[in-house]
């Protein structure tokens, strides 16, 4: 799996929860899996996206490298139909879009581990690869 980020504080946050992030989801997945992690850092957000499109760029950005799971983090606010939001998901590409800001600034690194963790749990589950595709995107708006 890779955790792809924006750079500077995203990637800072993705580097350090990349330290522990394995062995977390290997406990927490109770089902025996291994998970390797690659943190990548690049500029893949312009201020001017919505989230659908940022979802095409991450999954054409996933496939090329082959990765079976990739949660991208952003510090930009995405928004949709008026709402914050903090994670957009896309099971059956194995894609989760993970927007900063909404998770405050107190406890940020916590907070932002626990969403990436539940992300890649559900991505990784039995639902993942199923029939929900990016017209069909569940959209968490709280951690």
């Amino acid at each position: 799996m890779a955790l792809l980020a924006d750079p500077d504080a995203p990637t800072e946050i993705a580097q350090r929860m990349a330290q522990t992030l394995p062995t977390r989801l290997a406990d927490k997945s109770g089902q025996g899996r291994r998970f390797d992690v690659e943190v990548i850092s690049e500029p893949f957000t312009a201020g001017t996206e919505d989230p659908p499109t940022l979802m095409r760029r991450i999954m054409d950005r996933g496939r090329a490298e082959n990765w079976d799971i990739v949660v991208a983090l952003t510090d930009l606010p995405l928004h949709s139909h008026g709402r914050k939001l903090v994670v957009d998901l896309s099971h059956e590409h194995g894609l989760a879009l993970l927007s900063l800001p909404p998770l405050g600034g107190l406890r940020l690194q916590s907070r932002a581990r626990r969403a990436v963790e539940e992300a890649v749990l559900g991505l990784a589950g039995p639902r993942a690869r199923g029939p929900l595709g990016l017209k069909h995107l569940r959209r968490v708006s709280r951690f």
